[in-house]
């Protein structure tokens, strides 16, 4: 079905003889099979039918058209997720005589085949479209369509030409814009998943003939006159937005994945005949131009190790073949990554890659840098959009015992549900659990397991709902939780809905140091140190017996021996001083805290408590 062109002899070269739509035939013909499958995001069942629905097309490409209309409860978006829903689409599913009573259902050429409505479940439509390419149809349809990648203006050209007259008064041309391989997400209830193919390797799903916007009023224009030997032409106009969607929930148009689709039918439903047309891509501004997108990394680190994934975006009017890119870590030494595969069409995104792994040393905020150097062996021409970047952050949840335990809750689908936790250097596994058996519907999975984990080694856990029915709209499933807990004490929390897929969670578990270091123990300056209240929960006060006048600072260590409060150096007397800290904005914990003089130090233990 998709057909989109470059007015480049270049590319035709790589795609075949460019398809000439127009004029339209004037040969009598058998009717094409339109297919509009009414689907969503957050139907389970679905995939299976994008999967019959294209076994469908590929076995007669030629007589065959998809068309997949995102509608109904089960395509609503909450925020964060694509809003593929529109209002053509909403109007068609509840049209009168459509009858659709569960999702995934499909109309072939808005007739009634089976039963008396005319969408259906997914089991007949193969056999509806052979009842339909059998039929004999009184008019053909051709269009074709141009749009400048620049003003993002498409004009299409629709002809109609009549082989016998209309039977009916009345006959509506429709034009519609889909967009092609969309990646979004996809509930899947299939074990395995239904439509494995149509999956990314980021564990996205490919969204394919999807309604973007019906370029004529939703049911149709008028046809003026419908008998034989009449030829009618039209000519539209639309500006593609930069974004479809609600806000919050909205998709980039990929402009070389926009399909065009024309279809006639009586009034409103009856198809007679439809086409898909191909659209040229012109307005280049340069010839070899890719952006850097869609970097993907961990978003916490311990180890300092990672392997990126990213995207590119060919903006130049030339299908790249080749590119190099140029990454690092805090501007350190930079690595080169090479890619080549097949050839990325003006306008639209390469598959996900990945780049070779990279080894860093980690600060608390770490920056990954790529940027692509060449297309094709030669100079990106647009360095505006060649870099991008990402951030990463140290370990920021520290475990204080070595002794763990993982609660973990599930409402009725403990089989959808398990945790590992795995070293972050080796990948091998310290502990998992799950999935676990199902409960009945009012019951409550509760599991819990114990585990120890080695003082100097980073640590992922990975937790996964594997429908993620929790986040994925169904308020009923998935809606248990975890507590991680470190020496009886919660680390990380999840109320339920954690996620489709993984989760992963990065973490050092590193024992008090008995001194902070570089810092020695001594205590030949003070007589005595002494602190109050401890523990302590708000103002605190140090009291100091100094043998001798002396310079004094204090500094503060938590347990991973990082500094949370300290003071200038002081000139103090001889005698006793006090001075004051407030740890009413500290965690709750031990805490080191050293009084430090010109000629030794003595440490102190603190204990912060909420």
């Amino acid at each position: 079905m998709k057909k989109n062109l470059l007015a480049t002899f270049a590319f035709a070269s790589l795609t075949g003889s460019m398809l000439a739509q127009l004029p339209v035939s004037t040969a009598p013909s058998n009717k094409k099979a339109v297919l509009e499958e009414y689907t969503g995001i957050h139907c389970g069942y679905c995939p299976d039918g994008h999967r019959i629905g294209t076994q469908i097309y590929n076995a007669d490409p030629n007589n065959v058209i998809l068309i997949n209309i995102h509608s109904g409860s089960f395509a609503n978006a909450a925020v964060g997720e694509p809003d593929f829903k529109t209002p053509e689409g909403t109007a068609i599913d509840g049209m009168p005589g459509m009858g659709i009573t569960g999702y995934p259902a499909g109309d072939m050429n808005r007739e009634v085949l089976i039963g008396s409505v005319m969408a259906t479940g997914r089991g007949n439509w193969t056999g509806m479209a052979s009842t339909i390419k059998a039929q004999s149809a009184y008019c053909n349809v051709a269009l074709q369509g141009t749009l400048d990648v620049q003003t993002r203006v498409l004009t299409v050209q629709v002809e109609v030409y009549y082989t016998a007259n209309s039977p009916v008064a009345t006959n509506s041309l429709n034009v519609f814009l889909l967009e092609d391989r969309i990646p979004g997400i996809q509930s899947n209830y299939g074990n395995p998943l239904y439509n494995i193919a149509n999956y990314n390797a980021d564990g996205t799903y490919n969204h394919n003939h999807l309604l973007r916007k019906a370029l004529t009023p939703t049911f149709g224009m008028t046809i003026p006159n419908t008998t034989a030997t009449t030829l009618f032409t039209t000519t539209l106009t639309y500006t593609v937005p930069a974004t479809y969607g609600a806000t919050g929930k909205t998709t980039t148009p990929m402009l070389g994945n926009m399909e065009l689709v024309a279809f006639v039918t009586e009034t409103d439903r009856k198809t007679i005949n439809a086409d898909d047309g191909p659209i040229t891509l012109s307005g280049f501004a340069n010839t070899l131009d890719i952006a850097s997108t869609n970097l993907n990394v961990d978003a916490v680190t311990c180890a300092g190790i990672i392997a990126p994934t990213m995207k590119f975006v060919n903006y130049g009017s030339t299908p790249v073949t080749a590119a190099t890119f140029t990454y690092n870590v805090n501007g350190g030494a930079a690595q080169t990554y090479n890619w080549s595969g097949p050839a990325v069409a003006p306008m639209t995104a390469s598959p996900l890659f990945t780049l070779n792994t990279l080894n860093f040393t980690p600060v608390a905020n770490n920056t990954l840098n790529v940027s692509a150097v060449t297309v094709n062996s030669t100079a990106d021409q647009n360095a505006a959009n060649n870099s991008i970047v990402k951030s990463i952050a140290n370990n920021t949840l520290i475990a204080n015992s070595l002794n763990m335990q993982m609660d973990f809750t599930q409402d009725q689908y403990g089989t959808e549900c398990s945790w590992v936790l795995y070293n972050e250097v080796t990948n091998a596994v310290i502990s998992s659990d799950g999935p676990w058996s199902n409960l009945a519907a009012s019951g409550t999975l509760l599991h819990v397991k114990s585990f120890t984990v080695s003082p100097t080694t980073c640590y992922k856990l990975v937790v996964k709902d594997t429908y993620g029915d929790g986040v994925n709209g169904n308020p009923n499933y998935g809606v248990g939780g975890y507590v991680l807990r470190a020496g009886g004490s919660p680390l990380i929390t999840s109320n339920g809905q954690f996620g489709t897929g993984e989760t992963r969670l990065y973490k050092t578990y590193t024992p008090s140091p008995p001194n902070p270091v570089g810092i020695s123990e001594s205590s030949s300056v003070f007589s005595q140190i002494s602190m109050f209240p401890n523990p302590s929960n708000g103002l605190t006060k140090i009291s100091l017996d100094l043998i001798q006048n002396d310079k004094v600072a204090v500094k503060v260590y938590n347990q991973i021996g990082q500094v949370v409060f300290e003071t200038a150096a002081k000139d103090l007397n001889a005698g006793t001083t006090e001075l004051e800290m407030n740890t009413s904005e500290w965690a709750a914990g031990l805490y080191n805290v050293v009084v430090r003089g010109e000629s030794g130090s003595v440490t102190k233990k603190l204990t912060v408590s909420k």
